[in-house]
């Protein structure tokens, strides 16, 4: 399968993007990353703009298991996914699957240029 996921971070972005990318490469030699954009923060409160970019990742893993590999990759570079508040503080790392690519999933309003050119003809 190939999945549509988003990566963001607005703590030390440029270091945990750096960190992520080596770990996620080392899940599926079939990744395929976006540009890195800066984006205003939606739906938390923080000053701190956020670092994002799409990737694609192709894995004979199921949705779920690559969830938790995810939640691995995240804890390991400083996420306390514990934290009930999580998802509206600010994070060192996130990263979200979007769906396989032939379901064409959802893409936030703020990344829809970089999916255009991430998926191009596959769109």
């Amino acid at each position: 399968m190939m999945y549509l996921c988003s990566l963001g971070s607005n703590i030390e972005p440029e270091l945990h993007f750096s960190r992520a990318k080596h770990y996620l490469a080392k899940l599926s030699d079939k990744l395929e990353f976006s540009r890195d954009i800066v984006t205003q923060p939606v739906g938390i409160k923080t000053n701190k703009p956020f670092l994002n970019a799409l990737f694609t990742l192709e894995t004979s893993l199921s949705e779920q298991q690559l969830k938790q590999h995810f939640n691995e990759i995240e804890e390991t570079l400083g996420r306390d996914r514990s934290d009930p508040d999580c998802s509206i503080k600010d994070r060192p790392i996130d990263i979200d699957i979007l769906g396989r690519v032939s379901a064409k999933p959802e893409v936030p309003h703020y990344l829809n240029a970089l999916e255009t050119e991430l998926l191009g003809e596959r769109r």
